[in-house]
């Protein structure tokens, strides 16, 4: 069990000493953070940040993108005259472990004192994370899990700036139906992860409205590398497509492996393919599947391209979806600061659950009264060493 930080006492020692406002106080999070700004005296205030993220584990490529994305956004805050506060962000890893979010919320808030959390990646770790949030009156924005449950279940206290899971799965099950003319489609889930469960009840709704059919649902586990069973049963049911959301780390061997057996049908995925591994560990037989995500870089869009720019400047290297997202997120984060005028929990809260019109990389967020947002998503086409850029959805 933890202390909130806003259930402050009083003491009294010998001869009183006397404290104003002593016991109703409102909980700012960060000591004296933001004080100073939010009272007039032309000092910068300051906004602590935490970010709850992967930077171990199973999707460490992930955290550390989100990271490298999140860093770029504060020295470009930082480094402007003109906004009121200053930003200072803790790093926590998660090690892309459940327990370990709770542990690394926990510690940013109780000891870190941060006003705001960022992040999880992964839709397992952003709701072990939540409750912590929910229960310390912290905000907490992620800025890619995708599970529609994390803001149905999380409270007023936590919200998304990516789309969710209902969103993508209708997305990519409309272009199997549209594009790819598909009229069957297999579908494999990863057991426990709540991001490829999420992704497999959305196709499934539309794809069937829509009129296709669907074969078999196949299952796999987190952390499995063989596949034949998997494998042959898909060429047995010979579907016009398969969805695949899930992660890259299986992703790519059940392509690959897939592909050894002779079966060449389209796998189609999410964001959860994002990343240089899935080329790494698949090989040129990735090429020719479809999936969803958030950004690309060779998006001609001028803002897009000039964070790119930017990003390769600092880090030697294109930035992915996730980057894109972390980077996102602070700048959202300082427009809902700049606006609550203080580090003060509740305006905070508030005040990112208004966000309006905020033009980020990804798109234009605005945050709706289920704290959701509604952007684009771009459909990419996997080429032999890298996604190549297909279409806006």
């Amino acid at each position: 069990m933890f202390i909130s930080r806003g259930r402050a006492w009083c003491v009294a020692i010998g001869l009183a000493l006397l404290l104003s406002g002593c016991g109703g106080a409102s909980k700012t999070g960060g000591g004296e953070a933001g004080k100073s700004g939010a009272a007039g005296d032309g000092k910068k205030w300051e906004l602590l940040v935490g970010a709850n993220l992967e930077l171990s584990g199973d999707v460490a490529p992930w955290g550390e993108d989100s990271k490298q994305g999140m860093q770029l956004a504060v020295e470009e805050l930082n480094a402007k005259a003109d906004l009121p506060f200053s930003i200072k962000i803790f790093y926590e890893d998660n090690a892309s472990n459940e327990a370990k979010s709770k542990d690394a919320i926990k510690k940013l808030i109780i000891q870190n004192e941060v006003n705001v959390v960022v992040g999880a990646v992964g839709s397992n770790y952003t709701m072990a994370a939540m409750e912590v949030a929910k229960d310390e009156r912290i905000p907490m924005i992620t800025h890619a899990s995708t599970n529609v449950r994390i803001t149905k279940e999380g409270g007023e206290y936590v919200s998304r700036i990516c789309f969710h899971d209902d969103f993508q799965g209708t997305v990519m099950a409309k272009f199997a139906l549209e594009d790819l003319k598909a009229k069957t489609a297999s579908l494999v889930i990863q057991k426990g992860n709540a991001y490829s469960e999420g992704l497999i009840d959305s196709f499934k709704k539309a794809f069937v409205a829509g009129g296709g059919t669907l074969l078999e649902e196949e299952a796999y586990q987190k952390g499995d590398t063989d596949f034949q069973t998997l494998v042959t049963k898909l060429k047995s049911a010979n579907p016009d497509v398969v969805w695949l959301p899930g992660y890259f780390n299986e992703v790519a061997l059940i392509i690959k492996q897939a592909r050894a057996s002779g079966f060449q049908r389209p796998f189609l995925g999410g964001d959860g393919w994002d990343d240089p591994k899935l080329y790494a560990l698949g090989g040129p037989t990735i090429k020719g599947n479809y999936l969803c995500n958030h950004f690309h870089p060779g998006d001609t869009n001028p803002k897009v391209q000039d964070f790119v720019k930017r990003y390769d400047a600092k880090f030697g290297e294109k930035p992915g979806a996730m980057a894109a997202l972390g980077y996102d997120a602070i700048y959202c984060i300082a427009d809902a600061a700049k606006r609550a005028g203080s580090a003060e929990a509740e305006a905070l809260k508030n005040a990112i659950n208004s966000l309006k019109s905020v033009e980020t990389v990804c798109g234009t967020v605005t945050m709706g009264p289920d704290r959701e947002v509604t952007k684009p998503a771009v459909i990419l086409v996997t080429g032999e060493k890298d996604h190549e850029f297909f279409k806006r959805q």
